[in-house]
């Protein structure tokens, strides 16, 4: 079996994700955080 093989690290924040490899210096991947749907329409109804 490999030995190099490297720890995901994913932060799952309430506004960015930032994903990476454990003993890297930044994350390799950030997005905006969008999970969900909203409550309430805004604006006039169809």
């Amino acid at each position: 079996m490999d030995e190099d093989v490297a720890a995901l690290v994913v932060d799952n924040g309430s506004g960015m994700c930032k994903a990476g490899f454990a003993g890297d210096d930044a994350p390799r991947a950030v997005f905006p955080s969008i999970v969900g749907r909203p409550r309430h329409q805004v604006g006039p109804r169809p």
